[in-house]
């Protein structure tokens, strides 16, 4: 498997290969053939060797993912769950994991934000959780104007030419409030779309709204289910152009676009930097390049900035606002 950052090995059946291409696409790809020596492996399906290291991985409202490494070897086992839609998901998940780790000891900085092409310019869409990043991108893809990169979570790299800054996105589930997909999509279609999702940790996530820990209620696509649903096409990278803090207001008298000021982007930017590249999994180290990860904060600084709050209700009115306002700051070429 390769990613720009690194390339990795990967042994388990063509059912489940062919599962993990398709999820890893168009960030990864899948070739047929040896690993390079001295590559980390990823295996299912075969019996670990003694010594190995348990790790495991717990999401929210997710099965717990259990691994055995056998560090030496630089190799890392899927245990359990059983079932191949589990083995698909545990093998993407460390394959990404050290494809991050490789992008991070190369100064990569990774934020908490979403990127976006917006009529061909990449922004990125700053934000905590809940900010409403991922209901913001699609709400752009069905307005005709907007392509995703990723919905939550961005790595970017200053580019050694000095020509900008470029964002990558990463495989990952794409989670989406289910308030989302009734908003976008009518109640009676988002119903048909929550029964036809295929990642196994969606028979869980309810118990979170059940429980209250999250009251709005989860589903997660896939990148290919996404696309199909969208009818559109997935970039793997872009250009980042403009940065845009974004949150929900809490009425529509309170939304609006303000710029943000030189002496402000620093430490707004620096509230969404990942201090690890992996949530889980980080046992592949890290450490970054300080002197590429600086320039890239400074690239990042130099672009313009703005803080802007929307309604969620009127999402899409709110994208043409947000388009309309860049088609001004940027002129036409």
């Amino acid at each position: 498997m390769r990613s720009p950052f690194a390339s990795t090995g990967l042994t388990c059946t063509p059912a489940v290969a062919e599962s993990v291409r398709r999820l890893a696409a168009p960030y990864l790809t899948v070739e047929p053939g040896a690993p390079a020596p001295g590559t980390w492996e990823v295996i299912a399906g075969a019996t670990p060797p003694a010594g190995c290291v348990p790790e495991s991985v717990t999401a929210q409202g997710e099965s717990t993912v259990e691994y055995l490494v056998a560090h030496h070897d630089k190799a890392l086992f899927h245990v359990a769950p059983e079932g191949d839609s589990w083995v698909t998901q545990s093998l993407l998940r460390a394959t990404r994991a050290i494809h991050r780790s490789a992008a991070s000891r190369q100064g990569v900085l990774f934020l908490h934000a979403g990127l976006v092409e917006l009529n061909g310019r990449g922004v990125a869409l700053l934000g905590g959780s809940r900010a409403g990043k991922t209901s913001f991108v699609m709400a752009s893809v069905l307005n005709g104007c907007g392509t995703m990169v990723c919905n939550d979570d961005v790595s970017l790299t200053a580019d050694s030419d000095g020509g900008g800054v470029t964002g990558t996105g990463w495989p990952r589930s794409i989670s989406v409030r289910l308030d989302t997909l009734d908003l976008l999509f009518g109640r009676g279609r988002a119903d048909t779309i929550r029964s036809s999702l295929t990642h196994p940790a969606n028979q869980t996530l309810l118990s979170l709204r059940e429980s209250g820990v999250e009251p709005h209620g989860t589903a997660l696509l896939y990148p290919w289910e996404y696309a199909d649903l969208m009818d559109t096409r997935i970039g793997s990278a872009t250009k980042v152009e403009a940065i845009v803090h974004l949150s929900l207001a809490d009425s529509p008298s309170e939304a609006g676009l303000v710029p943000v000021t030189a002496s402000q982007r620093a430490t707004l930017l620096e509230e969404r930097v990942l201090g690890l590249p992996n949530k889980h999994l980080n046992i592949f180290g890290h450490e970054p390049d300080p002197d590429r990860s600086q320039r890239t904060r400074g690239a990042l600084e130099n672009l313009p900035t703005f803080a802007f709050r929307y309604a969620f209700r009127d999402v899409r009115k709110e994208v043409d606002n947000l388009v309309a306002h860049l088609a001004g700051h940027f002129p036409s070429d």
